[in-house]
């Protein structure tokens, strides 16, 4: 079953954000389990970003988890938020293409 990770932040760092992403991207190129990443803004509140990323299963999640890389990246992550980000865990359902 799919499973979907949403992060979410108060940042007006995007840019070094970004950079984190890419460099978490480059160093677990061939081992990690995402398959698609999305990060966005607040149209209304800038400052507010959500990260969501999809994965095969949660226990493809975990193992992404489990890499060294994912944990370095999220210590920095939480230093260039406003307060460490908060994460919603789900199983995907339904997924309509429309």
């Amino acid at each position: 079953m799919t499973f979907v990770q949403i992060i979410d932040c108060r940042t007006d760092r995007l840019d070094e954000l970004n950079g984190l992403m890419d460099r978490w991207a480059e160093q677990t190129e061939g081992r990690r389990t995402a398959d698609h990443a999305m990060v966005a803004t607040d149209r209304s509140d800038p400052r507010h970003v959500v990260e969501i990323v999809e994965f095969p299963s949660y226990e493809a999640a975990m193992r992404n988890s489990g890499l060294p890389e994912t944990d370095r990246i999220y210590r920095e992550m939480v230093a260039l938020c406003d307060a460490p980000p908060t994460f919603t865990d789900l199983d995907v359902v339904r997924d309509d293409r429309l």
